[in-house]
């Protein structure tokens, strides 16, 4: 299905506020890429930076992830959505930005007003008594009595995400010609996390402005997201709504703000929305990949092309996802840096 695209938010990268989109190829979009992630990494690489220099979004196969991890996510994200709210609500989300998101909570921007139509419960892989630090803290758990088998399953989805994300990383270096450990330095004590969300059963009305998630761009490296087998997941290319619809035994993956960044827009990011076309529920599990807090975000060597609006100016992880939040949420405007 396509449908015209309405673009008016205020969480994306400035040149996209602008009308400035970066270059993406005129070819009508036939569909999205697949990555075969068995093939040799000189291939991969090749169609990695393609994808994310035209579209920004692809499927991985053969990524090595065991199905009973995700299955086991799924089972036990289905079984924390189905408590009691008030035993949900006991570990509400706090400024750590762990725990449960109720409905209406942690909603993306909406120029109609409209909360996104979900409920999510976040884990980060990493733990920080410095919680007077943006995204830091501990993570919250429902109780073992209620859920005995919710940790494990949560910790376990999240190593092996975080593997996908870091043989993408490493293909990245090959497809910006940097070599293959380029960028893993800057995440050995990353800031990433997992999102379990749950879509209510309610039909999108996307021309009023509900949705599952209302369009936004991801705010990190980059999002590795398994989900069930109910579509909704909508990308904006070339002016139209495009669906991506669940395959079996693949991942999405697309390219964050903050790597839109890094490659000075080389590589994009790309509006994205959930609407739920069915009326069921719909769950899914995005791994959103960052760097270490304090990891430099300053100019890639090499990206010399004239009509890439490189930066010049250097911002921290924890600067840049501080900012985006606040953008985001808390009903600032974004920096110029942006």
């Amino acid at each position: 299905m396509v449908q015209t695209a309405e673009i008016t938010f205020a969480s994306a990268p400035q040149r996209r506020l602008q009308g400035a989109a970066p270059k993406r190829s005129t070819e009508p979009l036939s569909s999205i890429p697949v990555i075969d992630m068995a093939q040799p990494d000189r291939l991969a690489a090749e169609q990695l930076a393609t994808a994310c220099s035209t579209v920004g979004f692809f499927y991985v196969c053969n990524h090595g992830v065991e199905e009973s991890i995700v299955k086991e996510q799924f089972a036990q994200s289905h079984a924390f959505f189905d408590l009691p709210v008030e035993e949900k609500l006991k570990i509400k989300a706090n400024a750590s930005q762990r725990g449960y998101y109720p409905y209406s909570m942690g909603s993306a921007k909406n120029s109609k007003g409209h909360h996104d139509q979900k409920e999510a419960f976040n884990v980060y892989g990493f733990e920080s008594d410095q919680s007077d630090l943006p995204f830091h803290g501990h993570n919250l758990w429902p109780p073992v009595e209620l859920l005995p088998r919710f940790r494990p399953a949560m910790l376990a989805y999240y190593a092996a995400m975080n593997q996908v994300a870091t043989r993408i990383l490493r293909l990245l270096g090959l497809a910006l010609h940097l070599g293959p450990d380029y960028f893993l330095p800057k995440f050995t004590s990353s800031t990433s996390n997992i999102r379990c969300v749950h879509y209510l059963p309610q039909r999108s009305q996307p021309d009023e402005g509900v949705c599952g998630v209302g369009a936004h761009t991801d705010w990190g490296m980059l999002t590795v997201l398994a989900t069930d087998s109910q579509p909704g997941l909508q990308i904006s290319h070339d002016g139209a709504w495009i669906d991506v619809e669940p395959r079996p035994g693949h991942f999405v993956i697309n390219i964050g703000d903050l790597l839109d960044r890094w490659t000075g827009g080389k590589f994009c990011s790309t509006l994205h929305r959930v609407v739920n076309q069915t009326g069921l529920d719909r769950y899914s599990c995005p791994f959103f990949l960052a760097p270490a807090w304090d990891a430099k975000i300053e100019p890639l060597p090499g990206i010399q092309d004239p009509t890439i609006n490189a930066t010049n100016t250097v911002v921290t992880c924890g600067e840049w996802l501080s900012m985006r939040r606040a953008a985001e949420y808390g009903g600032q405007p974004l920096l110029a840096m942006l």
